[in-house]
C-alpha cells in the first residue's frame, strides 16, 4: 500500500482526509494568519500513522495574491 499523508488540527481533529501529497487546507478565510503548529501533517503507510509534524506558519492568500 501507498503512503498516504492527512493533515489535523493540533488538538488531533482530522481537516483533511489521507490523500496523496500535496494536500490542501480549505475552508479558511482569506487572510487568516495560522501559527506554527496550529496544523500538523501525519504519514499514514499499512495503517499504521507517523510522529505529527509542525505545518510552518503560513496566510490565507487573498484573491490578489
Amino acid at each position: 500500500m501507498a503512503r498516504t499523508f492527512e493533515i489535523n488540527k493540533k488538538d488531533g481533529t482530522n481537516v483533511v482526509p489521507a490523500g496523496a501529497s500535496p494536500l490542501t487546507i480549505t475552508g479558511l478565510a482569506a487572510g487568516t494568519a495560522v501559527k506554527k503548529g496550529d496544523y500538523v501533517a501525519v504519514a499514514v503507510e499499512n495503517g499504521t500513522k507517523s510522529i505529527p509534524t509542525d505545518i510552518p506558519a503560513f496566510t490565507v492568500k487573498t484573491e490578489e495574491g
